[in-house]
C-alpha cells in the first residue's frame, strides 16, 4: 500500500468522526422536535376529548351511549399516534383502538435500535369525571410513538444517503486525483532510472494537466541542462587530458632541473646549494634549542693518486662509496652533502658536547678508512677532517665552513688520516671580521649607506611600472661598495634588523617626493631572514608606514628570497597575510636558486615571483637556462601570479622574454642602478627598444 493510498484511512476515519457527530447532533435535533410535537397533538387531543366526549358521557339515557363511542371513534383519525381510548364507569365500559395497531407500539420501516436511540416513548393520559348519580368516570388515551420514531427516521436516513453519496463522490475524485499523480511519479521514475542509466537523451512526455506540465517541463530542462554540461566535461576532459600530458612534461623537466641543481649528479648526494639550505635551517635550530652543532669537512688523502693510477671510473666508484658511506651514517638526524672534486660535507645536528662530536668524528673517520671495492678488489683510502663547532656564537654559514677549510688543511699538515677542532680564540680572520662588523654599524650611525634604484619596466607597454631599492656603502676610502661586499657580516647580527628599517625609510621618504611629482611608483625592498622572522615586524612596519602619510601601502613591495620560509614556514605565512593586508605587496626573489620546490610556491601566498638573473643571462645560450625560465613563467601563470625577470642585459634579451610571455623585466640592458636624483631624468628620456615591439607578434607559447 503506497503512501497515497495509506491517507484514505485517516480521512475516512476524520468523515466517519465528524458525520456521528453530525448525526448524534441532527438525531438529538430531529428527536426533539418530534417528541415536541407528538406531546402537543396528544394534549390537544385530550382537551378536545375533555371538551367533546365528556359532556355526553354524563348525560344518562341509554341512547347517548352510541353516541359516546361513535365520538371516540371519530377522535381516532384526528391524532395517527393515538392508539386506543378507554371509557369506564360503573355503568358502562367502552374501549375504542386504532385500526392499525400492530402487535408493538413501534411503526414499520423504523428499526427498533433506532426507537430506543430516539428516546419518544409512549404517553398515557387520564381524565376523572364525577357522575351526577355518584361514582366517577374514567377516560384513558394511549399513544404510540411509532408515527413521530418513523418521521425522524425517514428525515436521519435521508440525510445519510445524501452524505454516504458525498463521501464516495469525494473518495471517487481523490482517486482519481492519486492515480493521475501514481502515475505521473511512475513515469518520472522510468525516466530517471533510464537518466541514471546512461540515456540522458530520455524526455518526459507533456501532460494533460498544468501540474504533470510543470514536472515535464521541468524534468526535461534539467536533463537537458545535464546532457549539455556532459557534452561540454567531455570536450573539457579531452582539453584538459592534452594540457595535463604537456604539465606533466613541463613538470618532469623542471623536477630533472630541481634534482640538479640541489644534488650531485655522481653521488647523488645534496650540492653546495642543497647543504646551503640544510645549514641555514640546522643553524636556525641549534640557535633555538642551545645546542651545538659541527660541521665536519672531509678532504680524501692522496686521491688524485688514485686517479691517476687506476682512471677517473675508479676515482667516481670511490667517491660513490665514500658518499654512501656518509649517506647511511647520516640517516635521519645528521646531513652529508658534497662540495665538489673530494670534498665532503657532514653536519652533526643536536650535538650535547664537544665528547660527542669526538665520538661521531671517530666513528666517521673509521668508516671512510675501511677498504673499498673497485674492480674487484680492495683500494685502501683515508680522510682528513676539519670540525667546526657552532655553539651559539654570532657566526654564519660562510664563517662555519671557512672555519672547518682551515681545520682540515691543519689535520692534513699534522700527517693525514687525522681530524683537527678549529680554535676561534685563535684565529685572527675571526677577529677581522668583528671589526669589520664594528665598521658596518659606524657607517650606518656615520650617515655612509646610500640607495641606489634600478628601474622596473613593462616591456610590451614600454611604461615604467617601479623601482627596486639596493643598498650602497660610499665607503670613505674604498668608493662605493655593493651589499655582497659588507652585508653578509651582518645578516647573522640585529645589525641587519636596523639597517633593514633605515632602508625603508629611506625608501618610503623617496617614494613620497615622487609622489608629490606625479611618479606614483611602486618601489620593492628587500628584506633579510632575520628581519622578517623578527615577531613584531609587523608593528614595526605598520610604525615605519604612519610616519610617510604621502605613501600608500600598496606603493610598497616587500622581496624576500625562499630561503626566509625555511625555519617556520607557517610564521612566515601569517606575517605575509597579515601585511598583504595592509596592501603591501610581496615577492619571491630570486626564484629557482633558492631551497623551495613547488609546495614552497603553492604555500607561500606572494604576489610575484622574480626569475634569478643567472638564468635570464644565459638563457639565450644556454637551452637548460632557457627551458628553466619557461618552466617558471609556465608555474607563474599557473598560480595566477605576477612575473618579473632580473638580469636583462641586451635588448635580445627582453625581446625574448616577451615572446615567452614576461612582460616586466630589470636589468643592465634597461638601466643600472642609479642615485635617487638621477632617478626622474632618466624616466623622463626612457624609450623602449623596437625590438620589444616586434617581439609581441612572435609569441611562443608557454
Amino acid at each position: 500500500m503506497g503512501c497515497y493510498s495509506r491517507l484514505f484511512i485517516p480521512i475516512l476515519l476524520l468523515i466517519l468522526s465528524v458525520s456521528a457527530i453530525r448525526y448524534h447532533a441532527l438525531l438529538d435535533t430531529e428527536a426533539a422536535l418530534a417528541n415536541a410535537r407528538y406531546r402537543s397533538d396528544a394534549r390537544q387531543l385530550d382537551l378536545y376529548l375533555a371538551n367533546t366526549v365528556l359532556p355526553l358521557a354524563v348525560r344518562t339515557d341509554v341512547a347517548l351511549q352510541d353516541s359516546v363511542r361513535q365520538a371516540l371513534r371519530s377522535a381516532l383519525p384526528l391524532n395517527r399516534s393515538l392508539a386506543a381510548i378507554r371509557w369506564d364507569s360503573a355503568s358502562e365500559h367502552i374501549e375504542v383502538l386504532a385500526d392499525s395497531l400492530g402487535a408493538d407500539d413501534t411503526a414499520a420501516g423504523a428499526p427498533a435500535w433506532f426507537a430506543r436511540l430516539a428516546g419518544i416513548t409512549a404517553i398515557s393520559s387520564r381524565l376523572t369525571v364525577a357522575l351526577p348519580g355518584g361514582g366517577d368516570g374514567i377516560l384513558d388515551l394511549r399513544y404510540a410513538p411509532g408515527r413521530p420514531v418513523a418521521q425522524v427516521w425517514h428525515k436521519v436516513r435521508q440525510q445519510a444517503l445524501i452524505s454516504a453519496v458525498n463521501i464516495l463522490l469525494i473518495f471517487l475524485l481523490l482517486g482519481l486525483i492519486l492515480a493521475s499523480h501514481r502515475r505521473l511519479l511512475a513515469q518520472l521514475v522510468k525516466a530517471t532510472d533510464r537518466f541514471r542509466g546512461g540515456d540522458f537523451a530520455v524526455r518526459l512526455a507533456t501532460g494533460a494537466t498544468p501540474e504533470a506540465q510543470a514536472v515535464s517541463q521541468s524534468f526535461n530542462g534539467m536533463a537537458g541542462d545535464i546532457e549539455e554540461l556532459l557534452t561540454s566535461l567531455k570536450t573539457s576532459q579531452r582539453q584538459l587530458g592534452e594540457q595535463l600530458n604537456e604539465t606533466v612534461h613541463m613538470q618532469q623537466a623542471l623536477q630533472k632541473l630541481s634534482w640538479q641543481n640541489y644534488n650531485d649528479v655522481l653521488t647523488g648526494l645534496p650540492n653546495r646549494a642543497a647543504l646551503a639550505a640544510r645549514f641555514e635551517q640546522e643553524l636556525f635550530l641549534a640557535r633555538e634549542r642551545q645546542r651545538l652543532m659541527a660541521v665536519c669537512l672531509f678532504d680524501l688523502d692522496h686521491f688524485q693518486a688514485i686517479n691517476d693510477r687506476y682512471g677517473a671510473e675508479a676515482g667516481d666508484e670511490i667517491l660513490k662509496q665514500v658518499a654512501g658511506r656518509l649517506h647511511g651514517f647520516a640517516g635521519q638526524v645528521h646531513y652529508a652533502a658534497r662540495l665538489g672534486g673530494d670534498e665532503f660535507v657532514m653536519l652533526l645536528c643536536g650535538q650535547a658536547s664537544i665528547a660527542s662530536i669526538e665520538q661521531n668524528i671517530t666513528q666517521l673517520m673509521a668508516e671512510l678508512s675501511r677498504p673499498y671495492q673497485c674492480d674487484q678488489q680492495a683500494l685502501h683510502m683515508t680522510a682528513s677532517a676539519g670540525i667546526a663547532v657552532y655553539a651559539g656564537k654570532d657566526l654564519n654559514t660562510e664563517s662555519l665552513l671557512r672555519h672547518a677549510d682551515h681545520a682540515v688543511y691543519q689535520a692534513k699538515l699534522t700527517g693525514r688520516n687525522q681530524y683537527h677542532f678549529f680554535d676561534t680564540n685563535l684565529d685572527e680572520e675571526v677577529r677581522t671580521h668583528h671589526n669589520q662588523r664594528t665598521e658596518v654599524r659606524q657607517a650606518l650611525i656615520n650617515g655612509e649607506l646610500r640607495l641606489y634604484y634600478q628601474p622596473k619596466v613593462n616591456m610590451r607597454a614600454g611604461t615604467v611600472v617601479g623601482m627596486e631599492a639596493l643598498l650602497r656603502w660610499q665607503h670613505p676610502r674604498r668608493g662605493v661598495l655593493a651589499p655582497a661586499q659588507f652585508l653578509p657580516l651582518v645578516e647573522q647580527t640585529d645589525l641587519i634588523i636596523d639597517i633593514g628599517e633605515w632602508v625603508l625609510r629611506q625608501a618610503l621618504w623617496q617614494m613620497q617626493r615622487w609622489a608629490a611629482s606625479g611618479k606614483h611608483w611602486v618601489v620593492s625592498v628587500n628584506i633579510a631572514a632575520r628581519h622578517f622572522q623578527q615577531p613584531d615586524f609587523v608593528s614595526r612596519l605598520k610604525i615605519i608606514l604612519g610616519e610617510f602619510p604621502g605613501v600608500r601601502a600598496s606603493m610598497l613591495e616587500l622581496e624576500i628570497l625562499e630561503s626566509s620560509a625555511l625555519h617556520d614556514i607557517e610564521h612566515v605565512r601569517r606575517i605575509i597575510r597579515a601585511c598583504q593586508a595592509l596592501g603591501i605587496t610581496f615577492a619571491l626573489d630570486d626564484f629557482g636558486t633558492g631551497y623551495s620546490s613547488m609546495s614552497y610556491l603553492k604555500r607561500l601566498p606572494a604576489n610575484i615571483v622574480k626569475i634569478d638573473q643567472s638564468f635570464v643571462r644565459n638563457m639565450l645560450n644556454d637551452r637548460d637556462d632557457l627551458h628553466l625560465v619557461r618552466a617558471v613563467i609556465g608555474l607563474a601563470r599557473s598560480f595566477s601570479l605576477t612575473v618579473i625577470a632580473e638580469g636583462v642585459e641586451s635588448i635580445d634579451h627582453g625581446a625574448r622574454l616577451i615572446q615567452l610571455g614576461c612582460d616586466l623585466a630589470q636589468g643592465y640592458g634597461i638601466a643600472r642602478p642609479m642615485p635617487a636624483d638621477a632617478v626622474l631624468e632618466w624616466a623622463d628620456h626612457f624609450v623602449p627598444a623596437p625590438q620589444w615591439r616586434i617581439a609581441q607578434f612572435s609569441e611562443v607559447p608557454i
